[in-house]
């Protein structure tokens, strides 16, 4: 399903989690380019496409299992270091619900699909938007009215940026805001992980500090969530002369970042900056008492939602 306008161009895939199989922008001389990281033709598994949408939560959950108010809840690994990962909703059929020439709604029901351990049925609302050169996302979820109680909710968008766009002296810039008076949503800091599952409290470190400062990526091995937000982050390919800017809605107030490397230690030609909204493996840390962990309780019948966009510059 395709929607464009005269600056962008946009393909989602409703039967594969109603992920992006592309986003596009339309260069000087007419021509389309991949803004997002360019999929295969036929994607068949989540992590091929360009983004795709991270619910009930965001990146891991410890072996798979979580505890909730006292109760486990064990679900099914599906990464090859054992844990669950980037929610329920990332490979599953979803249905369109309406669309116009530049917006598609989807929706997804947990009631359709065999039980998956989490402890309640819910539901999710996706709407992709494209309105001159700004490309919109939102996602939400809502707890069945049935449950039979509260559920631990975090949400999320998992974009993979291409580290050149079609000039190859690009050295790709990531400029996120510093949490300060004047920027109360920036980064915070990062915090210390084993295989990417928090061991202590996030600090500011030499990592936060280049990524706030401005200065290219370059080749530094990235696989790290952060306390913070991407409201305001900035990433620019200055060779080609394109550059985004994000907005974030509030409840977006966590990061992860990969810039990963092949097997000869070379970095990939991609890289993800992911807005989400609690840290990873927040569902336990939630149960072992930590503080700012973004993991929403939500009541049976109530909603949480939040939105993610990118203003082009460029296209």
């Amino acid at each position: 399903m395709v929607i464009e306008n005269e600056a962008l161009r946009l393909r989602v895939l409703p039967w594969l989690g109603a992920g992006v199989h592309e986003l596009s922008l339309r260069r000087g001389d007419g021509e389309w380019h991949p803004l997002l990281r360019a999929s295969c033709d036929a994607p068949d598994h989540f992590n091929s496409l360009a983004c795709y949408l991270l619910a009930p939560w965001s990146n891991r959950v410890r072996e798979a299992t979580f505890r909730f108010r006292g109760l486990e809840h064990a679900m099914r690994p599906d990464w090859p270091d054992g844990t669950a990962i980037h929610g329920l909703v990332k490979d599953k059929p979803w249905r369109i619900l309406d669309r116009s020439p530049m917006s598609v709604r989807l929706g997804f029901d947990s009631r359709d699909h065999a039980p998956s351990g989490y402890p309640a049925a819910f539901s999710c609302l996706a709407r992709y938007e494209l309105e001159g050169s700004v490309y919109r996302a939102s996602l939400g979820v809502t707890i069945d009215a049935g449950a039979e109680g509260p559920a631990p909710i975090g949400l999320g968008f998992h974009p993979f940026f291409p580290r050149r766009m079609w000039d190859e002296r690009d050295a790709v810039v990531v400029a996120c805001r510093a949490f300060g008076p004047d920027s109360p949503r920036g980064l915070r800091g990062r915090y210390p992980c084993r295989g990417m599952l928090p061991v202590g409290q996030a600090t500011r470190d030499g990592v936060v500090r280049r990524l706030c400062d401005g200065t290219a990526l370059g080749s530094e091995f990235l696989d790290d969530v952060f306390a913070g937000s991407l409201d305001g982050a900035m990433i620019e390919w200055p060779a080609s002369g394109v550059r985004v800017v994000f907005d974030c809605s509030p409840g977006l107030d966590h990061t992860v970042i990969y810039a990963g490397h092949d097997a000869g230690g070379r970095p990939l030609p991609f890289f993800c900056a992911e807005p989400v909204s609690m840290v990873n493996d927040g569902f336990n840390l939630l149960e072992q008492g930590w503080e700012e962990t973004g993991v929403r309780v939500l009541e049976p019948g109530r909603t949480f939602e939040v939105e993610w966009a990118m203003h082009v510059d460029g296209a």
